[in-house]
């Protein structure tokens, strides 16, 4: 049962950050304030608040561990095959032999998530999807938003002509839209559980999810053979989740976030 802090401006903002960095809805977890948010006084003495998010515990479901299992044989089955590969090339192949002793990741990729499209009159009358094309509007871009559906959220797709201007140095820009939009989508939503809101635009984030996997796998490769800890540079909550769920599986490496925002990074670690 994972247990873990987090800090923001406002409750309501560390909460936010933990909700995004543990990969739970707010029906999930327990929250425990820690430390209320303070102004100070003339700006002495200000304080962000800190909340602790304790994860309930949850009964296994049937279906899930069936898959589970399916994809433990699929992963079984892949390897025998290799091993009968490499044994065709030769017993007495020494580069063989290296190769197999090598730290290996898992193979398996994770389904991709099915999405569910919205009308365009649905997506019309859809909260966030409104108010963001209204931020497109303040801003003087020109562009409109389709809205999907898939087992985490709801994922908005602008489609226009800005060239990345929508995107910004390290998808900053992007990531301040999906910040207030997800703020605004779930501001009254504390009862009926949060909703994760994603933003994209011209494909950036399948390209920045894929150039992440690949650095991850890399570095992971380095510590398992090294077996020495690597830190990786700061990233903000989606990017360091992409992370943790590319290494999850991964033979021979353990992954866990240090540090404060906007500063908090991965570390990846030699498995005991």
């Amino acid at each position: 049962m994972r247990s873990m802090e987090f800090s923001g401006r406002t409750v309501d903002e560390a909460i936010f950050h933990g909700l995004n960095e543990m990969g739970v809805t707010i029906d999930q977890v327990d929250i425990i304030t820690v430390q209320s948010e303070s102004k100070g006084i003339f700006g002495f003495g200000a304080r962000n608040a800190i909340v602790r998010l304790v994860e309930r515990e949850t009964p296994v479901v049937p279906d899930f561990a069936a898959i589970n299992e399916e994809r433990r044989e699929q992963r079984e089955e892949r390897r025998e095959r290799r091993d009968r590969k490499d044994d065709r090339r030769g017993r007495g192949d020494k580069r063989s032999d290296r190769r197999r002793e090598q730290p290996r990741e898992e193979k398996e990729a994770p389904a991709p998530e099915e999405e569910i499209p919205y009308s365009k009159e649905m997506a019309e009358e859809l909260d966030s999807a409104k108010f963001l094309q209204e931020l497109l509007g303040k801003m003087g871009v020109n562009g409109t938003v389709s809205a999907f559906e898939n087992e985490e959220g709801i994922k908005l797709k602008i489609d226009s002509d800005t060239d990345g201007l929508l995107i910004g140095r390290r998808g900053e820009t992007l990531d301040a839209l999906q910040y207030i939009v997800s703020l605004y989508e779930n501001k009254d939503r504390k009862e009926n559980g949060y909703r994760r809101i994603s933003i994209d635009t011209e494909g950036y984030r399948a390209r920045r999810e894929d150039t992440l996997r690949r650095l991850a796998r890399r570095n992971a490769l380095k510590v398992a053979k090294s077996g020495r800890s690597f830190a990786m540079e700061p990233m903000n909550p989606y990017e360091r989740r992409v992370i943790h769920s590319a290494l999850q599986g991964f033979r021979g490496v353990t992954t866990h976030s240090e540090g404060e925002e906007p500063n908090r990074r991965v570390i990846i670690t030699p498995e005991d």
